[in-house]
């Protein structure tokens, strides 16, 4: 298969011929879909570990598909899979068939830059799973996310794009917006920065539509809605930090989940105290922890072993 047309096809520039030119090639052999995967990750994935990327290199015509896959193995920071879905598509010649879906899920301490087959830009948090077709179905463009993303939707007015997640689905047109909702935490956030969303759930008898600037906050189970007063909280996207007039244990939970390690606090004192600052999650969680110290009395020691850190 031609890499030019399979780039585009990632990109999603390819006309309905093409992709079913690339879909075929998918279908006839197991293989190609492996190769596809690790073109995808090189073509379309930037893992954010220093300063953002502003020019993606184009690979040379001549490199093999194989040497590319060997190098693909290498990177160990996102994990993609190929996944069967549920939805059903049509192809050319009337028959149906399963599109492919890919999983996106990025470890502890890092985060990720991808573009989806419409040319929608998500930026992943750490430990934050998308899932998402190779290619987007005529009715709409439907995407499923576990953790946190913010989303700048390539704006399709007759194609609706839809966020879903374990607690709420967010339905847009297309603007700019930020969803958290992990597993492991109990508040649920949709902040909406440009345009404008539906919001879902089960909570509500219709969709509640969302303004630019407003967020909502599911918390005690209920919806709470309020101005986005702090808008560096976004520069996750950019690898940093930021934490404005933010309960310590609010903090404390913050880290334990972006970095991927359990962290007790045994310091009563500390839960009715405040911080405000700004870390890059390159220097990793004990220069965060030494930070806070200049401020904050405590000591902390960290188990390797249990991979947790008790505060005290």
């Amino acid at each position: 298969m031609n890499l030019d047309l399979l780039r585009k096809y990632i990109e999603g520039n390819v006309t309905d011929e093409e992709a079913g030119q690339v879909v075929d090639w998918l279908d006839a052999d197991e293989e190609h879909i492996n190769e596809f995967m690790a073109l995808h990750k090189v073509f379309n994935i930037s893992v954010l570990n220093q300063v953002p990327i502003q020019k993606k290199e184009k690979f040379p015509k001549n490199i093999s598909l194989r040497r590319i896959i060997k190098e693909v193995i290498k990177i160990a920071a996102v994990i993609l899979l190929v996944l069967g879905g549920k939805s059903i598509l049509e192809n050319r010649s009337g028959e149906v068939e399963i599109p492919l879906y890919q999983t996106l899920y990025v470890p502890a301490g890092q985060r990720a830059e991808l573009i989806l087959p419409d040319s929608t830009k998500v930026w992943l948090n750490a430990q934050s799973r998308l899932v998402y077709p190779v290619t987007f179905l005529k009715e709409n463009r439907s995407v499923e996310l576990e953790g946190e993303g913010y989303f700048e939707v390539k704006r399709n007015e007759a194609v609706p794009f839809i966020v879903k997640t374990p607690t709420a689905s967010v339905k847009v047109l297309g603007t700019e917006f930020n969803v958290s909702d992990y597993p492991n935490d109990i508040d649920f956030n949709v902040a909406l920065l440009k345009g404008s969303v539906e919001l879902w759930t089960p909570q509500f008898s219709k969709a509640y539509r969302m303004k630019a600037g407003e967020q909502i906050v599911f918390k005690d189970g209920k919806y709470t809605s309020s101005e986005i007063t702090d808008e560096d909280y976004f520069k996750w996207k950019e690898g940093l930090l930021c934490f404005y007039n933010q309960p310590i244990p609010k903090i404390i939970d913050k880290l334990s989940l972006y970095f991927g390690v359990k962290i007790n606090m045994n310091k009563p004192t500390l839960k009715n105290e405040y911080y405000t600052g700004k870390f890059r999650v390159s220097d990793g969680i004990e220069q965060v922890l030494k930070v806070l110290q200049l401020e904050h009395r405590f000591v902390y020691v960290k188990d390797n072993d249990l991979n947790e850190i008790t505060i005290k």
